[in-house]
């Protein structure tokens, strides 16, 4: 059933300040910056890069019950997403249905797909243009106590994925979406509806678990996952020396591959050139040390050409056409 939030509920703080008596912690964000939306989810360890042009406009709605947290988050723009959920917790993840292909560390997700992470370790989702997905983190003291026999879950440490009968998978969006957005206003939820919810929800993830299968090994998962770390240790380099100007030739040199390999890897995860992904990559470094609330006095030039961009008029058409403004435009307007 849908459930509204207690007026009086307290801000949202941490998993261990979730009241005793059972009250729902509710909000709904609207960020206009990718990592303002990173950090617009609660106790997450995060952080966005834009990938596709345009402005930025990203909604999160979460929903916080005792031990366990709910949320649906979506985004105009494609993005490269660096994530933890808290530690002590499993997440799930259900994307939306209808968004166009995305990718956990670099494998692709197929419908009806149940994600899972441990919580504390980080993953890299890789998202579309307009794509919308469903979280439920719980803590590990409440799947312990909901499943005594945690260790029958299947659930590997390293997290993984499952494919869900449609049916089952779309029980468990309606759940979230009737808790999420009430499609009338109610009065504030009582104790036991809240404790109700929170049953339902995990009834309907031991059911998923237990009926979900893996999805087929792709023949080139090895491949896959290799061009992944390959990827990941450029990104590495690049973002660990911003004044060394590293080359592709720099990079190669540094990882001991061949450039043609560095070529596959980023064409294989990316779909795009080493060269254009790293550049977008330090365009959006770039961004955040020019919302940076600990950087007032940064000037544009000195920061542009801190991360290699020495051809100012180009490096100024290419910031606005990613984000839709000009950088001394984002330098009026640091992060809140």
């Amino acid at each position: 059933m849908p459930l509204k939030e207690n007026p009086a509920a307290p801000p949202l703080h941490e998993p261990a300040a979730t009241p005793r008596k059972p009250r729902l912690l509710r909000r709904a964000l609207v960020a206009h910056d990718a990592e303002d939306h990173a950090h617009n989810l609660s106790q997450w360890e995060q952080s966005y890069s834009q990938f596709s042009p345009g402005r930025f406009e990203g909604r999160l709605t979460e929903l916080w019950l005792p031990g366990m947290q709910i949320f649906q988050e979506s985004a105009n723009q494609a993005l490269r997403q660096s994530c933890a959920a808290w530690p002590d917790a499993l997440w799930f993840g259900l994307p939306a249905p209808g968004a166009a292909a995305s990718r956990l560390d670099a494998q692709p997700i197929e419908d009806d797909t149940l994600l899972f992470r441990q919580g504390g370790r980080e993953f890299e989702l890789s998202t579309p243009e307009h794509y919308g997905i469903y979280g439920i983190v719980v803590g590990k003291a409440l799947l312990d106590e909901h499943f005594p026999y945690a260790d029958a879950l299947r659930l590997p440490d390293h997290g993984g994925a499952l494919r869900v009968p449609p049916e089952l998978f779309q029980a468990i969006l309606g759940t979230l979406r009737q808790a999420l957005f009430p499609a009338d206003p109610r009065p504030a939820a009582t104790p036991g509806q809240i404790l109700d919810l929170r049953e339902t929800v995990l009834d309907q993830l031991g059911a998923a678990l237990a009926h979900g299968t893996p999805p087929p090994r792709d023949a080139h998962h090895s491949r896959i996952r290799h061009s992944h770390q390959v990827v990941g240790q450029a990104c590495e380099l690049v973002l660990a020396q911003p004044d060394q100007r590293l080359s592709i030739a720099d990079l190669c040199r540094q990882m001991h591959v061949s450039r043609r390999t560095l070529q596959y890897c980023f064409q294989a995860v990316a779909g795009m050139s080493p060269l254009t992904y790293l550049r977008i990559l330090k365009l959006n470094q770039v961004r955040r040390r020019l919302r940076s609330a600990d950087d007032p006095a940064g000037r544009v030039t000195r920061i542009a050409t801190t991360w290699g961009f020495e051809h100012l008029g180009q490096f100024s058409r290419d910031y606005r056409r990613l984000f839709g403004e000009l950088p001394s435009s984002t330098l009026r307007h640091p992060a809140g």
